[in-house]
């Protein structure tokens, strides 16, 4: 069924052109797509950027929502094909494998050729996060953080909690064209994860490798 899905991103200046890929493949879409990719604020983090652009376009009655990086390069037919495979495996949270050329920080989330899709433990806050609209209610609005390093371990805990099936995209690879941690220190990063973590249930990287069930093609 045609769905209505709401994507948000942060558009810097020095991935426009990266942007505007991404703006004619989504737009290639069967869905009734909208699109809310804002310029961020001088000095504000990714989930500040992203809380912003989500008050200035409420997700209002869509049925995804699909947060995207503007380094990220979608194959053609992305958004269909993704969101079908989503919405066939019930996941409440989907992100797409990385293709064998991405920058990707973990094993589980690369591309096992062979596969449609398959349930984690774990689903990665970027370079491109769906979330349904029950999900979005629970999980909005995101922390205010600057790098969001263990965001998605936090997540992929209340996930488990509910009861929620979350997984992988392998069938859609996706490209990150840049690496972890290109445009701010590691270190710092880390810091903010263990600072939000503290007192909060997550998900370990042990359990984050974890793969629950595998979809193959027939």
């Amino acid at each position: 069924p045609r769905r209505r899905v709401h994507v948000v991103g942060i558009a810097r200046p020095e991935n426009l052109r990266t942007v505007a890929r991404l703006r004619r493949e989504l737009t290639r879409s069967r869905h009734d797509v909208r699109l809310h990719l804002a310029p961020p604020a001088e000095g504000a983090g990714k989930w500040a950027n992203i809380n912003a652009a989500l008050a200035a376009a409420p997700i209002g009655d869509a049925d995804w929502l699909v947060v995207v990086d503007d380094d990220v390069v979608l194959p053609r037919g992305f958004l269909d094909r993704f969101l079908a495979l989503a919405e066939r495996f019930e996941f409440e949270l989907a992100q797409p494998a990385h293709a064998f050329a991405s920058h990707a920080a973990w094993d589980v989330t690369r591309r096992r050729p062979g596969v449609l899709a398959r349930r984690t433990r774990f689903v990665e806050i970027g370079p491109v996060t769906a979330l349904t609209a029950r999900a979005a209610r629970e999980l909005l609005p995101f922390p205010p953080l600057q790098m969001g390093w263990g965001l998605d371990a936090r997540w992929s805990a209340i996930a488990a909690e509910r009861g929620w099936a979350i997984g992988v995209i392998d069938a859609t690879p996706v490209r990150h064209l840049k690496p972890v941690a290109a445009s701010y220190p590691r270190e710092a990063a880390i810091a903010e994860a263990e600072a939000f973590l503290g007192g909060r249930a997550y998900v370990t990287r042990t359990q984050a490798s974890e793969t629950l069930a595998e979809y193959r093609r027939v």
